[in-house]
C-alpha cells in the first residue's frame, strides 16, 4: 500500500526568469513547496540538510547550544570511542595530525554522526507524537482522531488512485494519494532550480527509518485506505492549502476559490483528486488552513536582546470556506517552562514578522499557530552575547580582555581552535573565563586588534594601554 507523508503538498510550477520548472499543473508529480521535500534520508546530501538548517555558522550554534540539555553535560571531545558520536558520548572526534599532535576529525559533515535520520528517532517519534513536529499537516496514529468507517464508494480515496480523462486532454490519475505523489527523478526543486529527483511514495515512506511496519501494513480493513488514515485523516488533509497566482486572491488563501493544482482545496479538480464523485468549491471539514514554514527552518537571535525575526512560509493567513472569516498567526516559542505566545506586527500569506523579547540562552521549539492548527516545527537557537567590552595590554605583554560569551577556555592537549590571537600568532593563556581572558605574546600591541576565537565564534577588539598608576 502506498501511503505519501504529506509535508510536501503543494502543487503547481513556479515561474522563474520566465521558464516553466517543477511539475505541471496540475500534478502530478507534486511540487515541493510545503513542508519536506519527498526524500529519503540515504538520499540526502549536507546542501538538502541545510536548505532548513540554513549554514554552518546556525548549526554550530545550535549544536553548542544542545551541550546542557543531557545529564551529566555533554563534553567537547568523544574519549569513549563510540562510533558515531553523540551528545551523551562527547561530540568532536580527535585525529593524529602526524606530527605527534592531535586535530579534529572533520565535523562538517553531517553523516559523520547522522548515520539515519535524526528525526525518527527522537523521543517524540518513538512515542508516534507525529505532530510534534509535522504540525497539523498529518495525524498522530494513537489520538483517536476521525477515520469513516463506511464502506468504500466514489468519493472515497484510493492509494493509488484511478486514471479517466483529463479536462486538457490526455488522461489524469484521479481519486487516490497517486493523483499527485508520484516520483519524477528529473524533478526541478523549485525552493533551489536544480534538478533532485522526487520519489514514490513507497520509497519516501520506507526511507523514514520509521520500524513499526503496521503503522502502514494493516490489513484490519477491508477499505484499503483507511489505514493510510491512520496518518492522514480528513481533518488534517482538508486543510491542506498554498495562496495561488491568482490576481483575484493574491494574498490569502481562499479555499474553493484557488487555482487548481496548488493544493487540497483549492478548485473542484483538486477535491476530485481524492473524491472522484465530489462536486463542490470547499471541503466541509475546512476552517484554518496549516500553516507551513518553509525552508530555512532555523533561527538565532542573541540572548538577553530584543530582536525581530522573519518566518518564512505559506498559508499564514486565510479566508474561511464562508467567504468571511479570517485566520490570523501568532508565533509560539517553548523551552523548558518558558511558554510565549507572540502576536506578529506584520503578517502576509508567506512572510510573519514579530518582536521576540529578550530570552536567555538555549535552543526554543517554534511554531505558527491558527486557530485550531499549527505549522511544522523549526528551531530558534539564543545564543550567548559575545561581546569584548575591553582589552588593555600592560608591561610585558600581558593582554587582560573583560566582556561577556567567551564559553569554555580551550584544551591544553589539542588545538581545538579555540584561543587568543595576535594577527595570525596565537598567544599564551595565562587563565579564562566566560567573562574575563588573560594572555599574554609579544606580538600584542597598543592600537593593534585582539581576537578572541570562542566555541560560538570569533571576536575582535582593539588593545588599549592599561591607564597609568598616579602617585600619591
Amino acid at each position: 500500500m502506498k501511503k505519501k507523508v504529506l509535508m510536501s503538498v503543494s502543487l503547481a510550477a513556479v515561474v522563474l526568469t520566465g521558464a516553466m520548472v517543477g511539475a505541471a499543473v496540475p500534478p502530478p508529480p507534486a511540487n515541493q513547496f510545503l513542508g519536506i521535500y519527498d526524500t529519503k534520508f540515504p538520499n540526502l546530501t549536507k546542501a538538502d540538510c541545510l536548505e532548513c538548517h540554513v549554514s554552518d555558522t546556525v548549526l554550530v550554534q545550535q549544536h553548542h547550544a544542545l551541550i546542557n540539555t543531557v545529564t551529566p553535560p555533554a563534553s567537547c571531545i568523544n574519549t569513549s570511542g563510540t562510533v558515531p558520536p553523540t551528545l551523551a558520548t562527547g561530540c568532536h572526534v580527535m585525529v593524529s595530525d602526524g606530527s605527534g599532535g592531535f586535530t579534529f576529525q572533520d565535523f562538517r559533515n553531517c553523516f559523520n554522526c547522522h548515520t539515519q535520520s535524526p528525526h525518527h528517532t527522537s523521543a517524540a517519534a518513538v512515542a508516534k507524537d507525529c505532530k510534534f513536529c509535522h504540525g497539523n499537516f498529518i495525524d498522530n496514529p494513537l489520538d483517536g482522531h476521525y477515520i469513516p468507517t463506511y464502506g468504500a464508494s466514489s468519493v472515497t480515496p484510493l492509494p493509488d488512485g484511478r486514471t479517466v480523462p483529463a479536462p486538457d486532454g490526455g488522461t489524469a490519475i484521479v481519486q487516490g494519494c497517486e493523483a499527485c505523489h508520484q516520483a519524477a527523478p528529473n524533478a526541478i526543486d523549485p525552493k533551489t532550480n536544480t534538478v533532485r529527483p522526487i520519489f514514490s511514495n513507497q520509497d519516501t515512506h520506507h526511507g523514514t527509518g520509521i520500524t513499526d511496519c503496521n503503522l502502514c501494513h494493516n490489513t484490519s480493513s477491508n477499505v484499503p485506505i483507511r489505514q493510510c488514515e491512520v496518518c492522514h485523516g480528513v481533518n488534517s488533509l482538508h486543510n491542506i492549502q498554498k495562496d495561488s497566482p491568482n490576481a483575484a486572491n493574491l494574498g490569502t488563501v481562499k479555499p474553493g476559490l484557488e487555482d487548481r493544482g496548488w493544493g487540497h482545496i483549492g478548485n473542484n479538480w483538486d477535491c476530485q483528486g481524492c473524491h472522484w464523485s465530489w462536486f463542490g468549491n470547499s471541503s466541509p471539514f475546512t476552517d484554518a488552513t496549516v500553516p507551513a514554514i518553509n525552508g530555512q527552518s532555523s533561527y538565532t537571535v542573541t540572548a538577553g536582546k530584543e530582536a525581530v525575526l522573519t518566518i518564512v512560509g505559506s498559508s499564514f493567513v486565510n479566508v474561511g470556506p464562508d467567504g468571511v472569516t479570517t485566520y490570523q498567526p501568532t508565533v509560539t516559542l517553548v523551552s523548558g517552562s518558558t511558554n510565549l505566545t507572540l502576536t506578529p506586527f506584520s503578517v502576509t500569506e508567506s512572510e510573519v514578522k514579530v518582536s521576540v523579547p529578550a530570552l536567555v540562552e538555549g535552543v526554543y521549539e517554534l511554531r505558527i499557530a491558527k486557530a485550531n492548527k499549527v505549522s511544522n516545527l523549526a528551531k530558534l537557537t539564543v545564543t550567548p552575547a559575545r561581546i569584548i567590552a575591553s582589552a588593555t595590554l600592560a608591561a610585558g605583554k600581558t593582554l587582560t580582555i573583560t566582556g561577556t560569551g567567551f564559553g569554555p577556555a580551550p584544551s591544553t592537549e589539542y588545538d581545538a581552535g579555540i584561543g587568543v590571537y595576535a594577527g595570525t600568532t596565537e598567544a599564551s593563556i595565562i587563565s579564562w573565563s566566560d567573562t574575563k581572558v588573560v594572555a599574554t605574546s609579544p606580538d600584542f600591541a597598543t592600537n593593534g586588534y585582539v581576537t578572541v576565537k570562542t566555541i560560538n565564534g570569533a571576536l575582535s577588539g582593539k588593545i588599549l594601554a592599561a591607564p597609568k598608576k598616579v602617585k600619591r
